[in-house]
């Protein structure tokens, strides 16, 4: 990238007598006086000046870079091979470049707002140097005549955001094929740089969040979606408490959108030290899959053994008996409560918290 965009401006600074503006009165008179350049050289030389300095980015892998140069490579092929074929070997060589920047897309993944905010803000700076000393270059093209830098960085302010009030217009093709280029490269390059940029703010925003509540302390883990897990965690955050959901995917719409929800194809020992499951209060394991709610008690074990108190959900009383083996503080079987409960009502005996409390700490039904 760095060598194309050397190949690009070296031809062009050694090809025009850029003497010192001697003899007259202002930049501008000097600037425009060169009446001998091209064009096409001022877009060529302001992108050459861009791909210089966007190599940096490029070589560190940052997206918006490489988005970046490859506008700035598609445009400068379609300079030297398609409007003007005096540059074929530069346009070949970025030609050719443009072709390995996409093919190697996946290797351009690093996203910062630092780095979106350096491209972005290059990015609007090549094109405002462009619009504005393309404008004085041309400025006797325009009624009336852009004879000062003021009126210029005016002209290409309001055409870089395509407001137009029509008090400078384009009299000569020139001009106006000037004027398009600057509207066409304002939109694609000022809109493409402030969403990147949002984007990337509200990316790093959501991981600054994730980050804090990852780093939750005296909190509960609940892994799961089942109907006991939905309840147990709208009974805990009645209670103002800190709650991180482990579930999967599609598990994540059944929470609320303000839930603290991991979600994971796979609960292992990584997921639940993400939950920061060390500096927990409680782990209730209320999925419902016998199965995985085994797995995922033993991977918590390995992580802080008998540390924190545990609650185990089974959802099939024939592997009751099997999962007494997981010590779980507290192993409750719905189906056996609720048929017990089920059996007092119908037989007309009492029910009371301190019956609830003998039920469930019973042997059937719970293992303490």
């Amino acid at each position: 990238m760095l060598i194309d965009g050397l190949f690009i401006i070296i031809p062009i600074l050694t090809s025009y007598n850029f003497s010192s503006p001697t003899g007259y009165h202002t930049f501008v008179d000097w600037f425009q006086s060169l009446g001998v350049i091209k064009l096409l050289d001022i877009p060529r030389f302001a992108i050459g000046v861009v791909l210089i300095i966007l190599a940096l980015p490029v070589y560190l892998g940052i997206r918006i870079g490489w988005l970046f140069s490859c506008f700035m490579l598609f445009v400068i092929v379609l300079i030297n091979l398609v409007l003007e074929r005096q540059n074929v070997f530069t346009g070949t060589f970025s030609l050719l470049l443009l072709i390995a920047a996409i093919a190697n897309w996946k290797v351009f993944h690093r996203h910062s707002l630092s780095g979106a905010s350096f491209v972005a803000f290059v990015g609007l700076i090549a094109l405002l140097a462009y619009s504005v000393f393309g404008t004085l270059y041309l400025g006797t093209h325009f009624q009336p005549h852009v004879t000062d830098i003021s009126s210029a960085f005016y002209f290409a302010l309001v055409c870089m955001t395509t407001v137009g009030f029509g008090d400078i217009v384009p009299i000569s093709v020139e001009a106006r094929l000037f004027t398009i280029s600057i509207v066409i490269l304002g939109i694609t390059i000022f809109t493409t740089s402030i969403i990147y940029v949002l984007g990337v703010l509200a990316k790093s925003t959501q991981a600054i969040v994730k980050k804090r509540l990852f780093r939750m302390k005296d909190h509960y883990v609940i892994v799961g979606a089942s109907p006991l897990a939905l309840n147990t965690y709208f009974g805990l955050k009645r209670r103002d408490l800190d709650v991180m959901v482990i579930c999967t995917d599609d598990q994540k719409n059944n929470y609320p959108d303000n839930a603290s929800v991991l979600t994971t194809n796979q609960i292992n020992k990584s997921t639940l030290n993400k939950a920061n499951l060390g500096e927990a209060k409680a782990l209730f394991v209320l999925g419902s899959s016998d199965a995985e709610n085994t797995i995922t008690m033993l991977a918590a074990k390995e992580i802080v053994g008998a540390n924190i108190k545990s609650i185990v959900a089974v959802n099939d009383d024939n592997n009751h008996e099997n999962m007494k083996l997981l010590h779980a503080d507290l192993l409750i079987s719905l189906s056996s409560l609720g048929s017990e409960v089920l059996i007092k009502m119908i037989f007309g005996e009492n029910i009371n918290n301190q019956i609830i409390e003998s039920i469930i700490f019973s042997n059937n039904i719970l293992d303490n």
